[in-house]
This record gives C-alpha cells, sequence and structure tokens, in this order.
C-alpha cells in the first residue's frame, strides 16, 4: 500500500489534469496533492518502490530531506489549490490554467520522491515547462513577454542539466541512482553545468533576470507556488546530484558560497528600489534563495558538518516556502478587493517572520542554519545578521507601499481565498512554537530591532519633513539607472538590427550578381526574405550551443 501510494504522487495530479475540462471540477485542484500530504505525514522513512520497467529503471523513495521538502511542498500546493478555486477566469482559460496547475504541481511533488537521475529530471522538465502557462494565464503583452523569458531560461537551464545527467551516467557506468553518486565525485565541468542549471531555477545573480517580471504578472496562487515550492527544486536538485562526498568540491563550494553572499545583498540592494510590491517580493526572494546557496557552499566545503547543515537548510527551505507563498496569497487578496485592517496586520506578521524577527520561523530557521555551521565558518555569521537587518528594511518597504492600497466600495474576497490564507498563517505561526528547542526562537533580536527603529525614523523624517534636494535623487535612483540602462539596451538593438539590415542586402546585392553570370535554365539560389533570416540565425544558435555542450562532454568523458 505504501508503494502505491509514492507512485500516487506522480499519477493523481496528471489523472486530475485529464479531468479539468469536465464541469463542476473545481474543487480537483484542492484533491490533487493530498495524496503527497498523506506520504509526507503517515509513511516512514526508507520507504521504496521499485519500476525497473519503466524508462531506464525508476526508483522512488522517501528519505528524511525529501519527507520535509514534500511536507512543506504540499502544504503549499494544498492552500494554493484552495485559493484559487476561484480566482482565475471563467470558460476554456479556467480549464487551461487548472491543466498547467495541475501538472506542475505533478512534476514538483514527482521529483521530490524520485531516486534516480532521469525520474527528478523529467519531473524538474514538467514542473519547469508547466510553469510556463501559469505565467503567460494572464494573456497580456506583459505577460508573454515574461513568460518567454521565463522560458528561455528555463530550456537553457534543462539543456545544462540533461547534459550534466548524461555525463554523470556515463561515469558511473549508466547507473542512473542518486545512491550511486557517492561513490565517485563528479568531473568540474559536470559540477559547472549542475551548478549553473539548477543555479537558474534558483536565481543565482546573473541567472536571476527571468524572475521579477514572471513574479509580477503570475495569478497569486500560481506565484505563491512558484516562489515557495517550485523554486526549492534547484536546491534539492544540487543536494541530490552534488553529495559532499571528502571534500573534492570544496573549492566549488568556496563558488557558492561566494555566489551566495552576493546574491543576498545583490537581491536586497535591487528590491529597496522598487516600487512595486511584487517586484519587492521577487528580489527579497533572490537574496533568500543566496541564503541557501551559501548553505550549499558550506556543504561542500566543509562534509564533516554536512548532516547537519541539509536538516538546516530543508528547515528554512520551509520556512521560506510557506512565509513567501502566505505574502503572496495576502497580496493578492489586496489586488483583488484592496486592502483591509486584518490583511494589513497578517502582511505583517508574515513581514517580520520572512525578516526572521524573534518568536518567528524565520528566527527558528536562521538560529539552526547558524548552530550548523562549523567553527571555521564562524564569519558567515555576522554577514547573515547583515542580511537580517537588510531584509527587515525591505519588509517595512513592502509594508509602506502596501499600505498606499486602498480599500475599494463593493468589493469582496472569496471565502475560499481567505480561508487558505488564514489556515496558512496560523501554521506559520503556531508550528514553530512546538518544534523549537531552547533559546531558538529569540534569534536576530538585535539586527532586526535596529532595522524596525531605523524604518520608523525615515518613516517619521518622510513624515514631517521635507528633503527635497535629498529624497529625489533616492526616488529616482532606480529611474535614472533603468532609463539609461534601457537607452543602451535599444541603442544596440537598433545597431544590431541595422548590421542585420546591411549584411542582407549585401547578400542580396551577391546573390544578384552571382545570378546575372549564370546562364538560363540553372538552379536558382534563393535567399529568405522578410524575418526568416532571423529565425535560421537563432537557429544556427542554438546549434552552435549544443555542438558546443556535445564537445565539452567528449572532452569529458
Amino acid at each position: 500500500m505504501n508503494d502505491i501510494a509514492l507512485l500516487l504522487i506522480w499519477c493523481w495530479p496528471l489523472l486530475l489534469a485529464t479531468l479539468a475540462g469536465l464541469r463542476h471540477t473545481g474543487w480537483m485542484t484542492v484533491l490533487a496533492p493530498l495524496p503527497a500530504l498523506a506520504v509526507a505525514v503517515a509513511m516512514p522513512v526508507g520507504t521504496s518502490l521499485s519500476l525497473p520497467w519503466l524508462l531506464l529503471g525508476t526508483e522512488l523513495g522517501l528519505d528524511e530531506t525529501g519527507r520535509t521538502f514534500l511536507l512543506f511542498s504540499s502544504l503549499l500546493w494544498l492552500a494554493a489549490s484552495l485559493y484559487g478555486i476561484r480566482e482565475t477566469a471563467a470558460g476554456h482559460k479556467r480549464v487551461r490554467y487548472r491543466v498547467f496547475f495541475l501538472l506542475a504541481m505533478a512534476g514538483n511533488l514527482g521529483l521530490i520522491v524520485a531516486q534516480d537521475l532521469l525520474g527528478f529530471y523529467l519531473g524538474f522538465t514538467l514542473m519547469g515547462l508547466a510553469a510556463y502557462g501559469l505565467i503567460a494565464h494572464p494573456a497580456t503583452r506583459r505577460a508573454r513577454r515574461a513568460a518567454r523569458r521565463y522560458l528561455v531560461w528555463t530550456i537553457a537551464g534543462e539543456l545544462l542539466l540533461f547534459v550534466a545527467l548524461v555525463m554523470l551516467a556515463m561515469q558511473h557506468g549508466g547507473a542512473m541512482l542518486f545512491s550511486m553518486l557517492s561513490s565517485m565525485p563528479p568531473s568540474d565541468i559536470a559540477v559547472a553545468l549542475l551548478i549553473a542549471g539548477f543555479g537558474i531555477k534558483l536565481a543565482l545573480p546573473g541567472l536571476h533576470f527571468w524572475l521579477p517580471q514572471a513574479y509580477a504578472v503570475t495569478p497569486a496562487p500560481a506565484v505563491a507556488v512558484l516562489s515557495g515550492a517550485m523554486i526549492k527544486a534547484g536546491l534539492l536538485g544540487w543536494l541530490r546530484f552534488l553529495p559532499p562526498g571528502d571534500g573534492e568540491l570544496a573549492g566549488w563550494g568556496q563558488a557558492l558560497i561566494m555566489i551566495g553572499l552576493a546574491g543576498i545583498f545583490l537581491g536586497l540592494i535591487l528590491g529597496l528600489l522598487q516600487q512595486q510590491p511584487r517586484l519587492m517580493l521577487g528580489y527579497s526572494s533572490i537574496s533568500k534563495m543566496g541564503v541557501l546557496t551559501l548553505g550549499m557552499g558550506a556543504i561542500l566545503v566543509w562534509p564533516a558538518a554536512a548532516p547537519a547543515l541539509v536538516s538546516a537548510l530543508a528547515l528554512y527551505a520551509a520556512h521560506h516556502a510557506l512565509v513567501k507563498g502566505g505574502l503572496f496569497l495576502g497580496l493578492g487578496l489586496v489586488e483583488r478587493g484592496g486592502l483591509r485592517h486584518w490583511l494589513l496586520a497578517g502582511l505583517a506578521f508574515l513581514a517580520i517572520a520572512l525578516a526572521g524577527a524573534p518568536l518567528t520561523s524565520g528566527a527558528l530557521a536562521k538560529s539552526v542554519l547558524t548552530a550548523s555551521l562549523p567553527s571555521q565558518a564562524g564569519y558567515l555569521v555576522p554577514l547573515l545578521a547583515l542580511s537580517a537587518f537588510g531584509t527587515t528594511l525591505l519588509m517595512a518597504r513592502f509594508l509602506w507601499l502596501v499600505r498606499r492600497a486602498r480599500a475599494r466600495a463593493g468589493a469582496s474576497h472569496p471565502v475560499e481565498a481567505i480561508l487558505a490564507w488564514i489556515l496558512l498563517l496560523g501554521l506559520i505561526a503556531t508550528v514553530p512554537l512546538f518544534i523549537a528547542g531552547t533559546g531558538q526562537l529569540y534569534a536576530n533580536f538585535l539586527p532586526v530591532s535596529l532595522a524596525i527603529i531605523l524604518a520608523a525614523l525615515a518613516l517619521v523624517t518622510a513624515k514631517y519633513f521635507t528633503l527635497p534636494g535629498v529624497l529625489r535623487p533616492v526616488r529616482h535612483a532606480t529611474g535614472i539607472s533603468t532609463i539609461r540602462f534601457r537607452r543602451a539596451f535599444r541603442h544596440l538593438s537598433r545597431q544590431w538590427q541595422t548590421a542585420g539590415q546591411q549584411i542582407q542586402t549585401s547578400l542580396y546585392r551577391v546573390h544578384t550578381r552571382l545570378m546575372q553570370g549564370l546562364p538560363d535554365g540553372k538552379a536558382r539560389l534563393r535567399l529568405p526574405g522578410g524575418d526568416t533570416w532571423r529565425w535560421q540565425l537563432a537557429g544556427g544558435c542554438w546549434v552552435m550551443i549544443g555542438l558546443s555542450l556535445l564537445a565539452a562532454f567528449i572532452i569529458a568523458v
């Protein structure tokens, strides 16, 4: 019976996706994550299911890390499903949304219990491609643009992961199980591909350009799972594909620590410059993914501390997933029906929890993470405290922007959406009180308190004093940099388009001269007209990328 439950995690959402077009099926999405939640709560660790006839041999199982990821992911999918019963438009758009939602759920929950390389990759790919439909669901020009950008980055990441998967399989004689990876460290090329491929999902600095705009346009229940559950698949991929071993990957671990620190402070700085709450939450996700990247780097640098660090990262991922999902669901209620006092109070609690204030899940997660770091990593503790200070300022500005939203006369909130958000809020508030140890809920008191005082002083200053010479440059700093960047980008685009037109004109001239020199009746060379040459150029670029990856694979083998 346990084996069937593991298989239902994959099959149940896929089966419901085939029935999404029937009438009165709004509650189907609520039923979809129930098998995963039941497995995470009731199934013992170590349960496994082997399917040698499926693909190249599929292995499903539940370990301690997988249980934590499955628990918070299924809870968030359940809350988002209940929230979104009446959130989407009617007709074919609602059916389309449910299909993509269920497909993404199947991929996300399925990859967590996958114990082989190919099963994980298929779940990761299904989740990533289905999320495109969720981002593009509003069908506006901005949503389509954000979805196309997301799709390009997603396909690029999956190509990198596929090459890395093939290299790992060849290195281990065709073995596809994660348990085989610890016997031999992967090659440097495979590690680089894995870091980049999963780094796109985690929005590492330089690989994050898809995230802010995607978060800005996706419907509230979908962006809740996108920012909470699906983004954590990158971390789980690192934990599965990059076992710490005996320190052979310490150099890569140091690089991940530096990248994580860069992501923490890049997300905070860019987030503070935003004018839209959704964009602020997007950049705060980049910052928090920097914390997880830093923790993964510590695992590779200090393998002796790996068991404690893996548990700490899983707890931190659970905290961030539920809190960030709650923030987006609450913000969706504000966007739908305007701001209410109870909504502002709930968002304030979630904001201070994300900042890591005492007596919240953020304090518990940060306390466990810092306690798990070895003594050699003591220099990271004050940097993590500084990140808590910056996150508090970011959340204070987020609440200030949300407070400007006014209640709409006659607007109402769906009962299901309110119920889902309140239940998620209660879960976040109460669970840490039962699982925390002595003193674990009092972390970050000093940095959070200082940030709150600074935010209050800034608020008072802005309310009672006018400092146009100081405030205007700060207020328009983002606009100036954005305008300059956009101007430079448009200039480069025009130059590229002009160069392409000149090349096309030159080719036509050569073509004409060649045709004039050929006798009648000979085969005529034809050059594409219109925009066809651009598609051929793009295809050639993809072929070159594929050949380059193939060459790297051959060299590594």
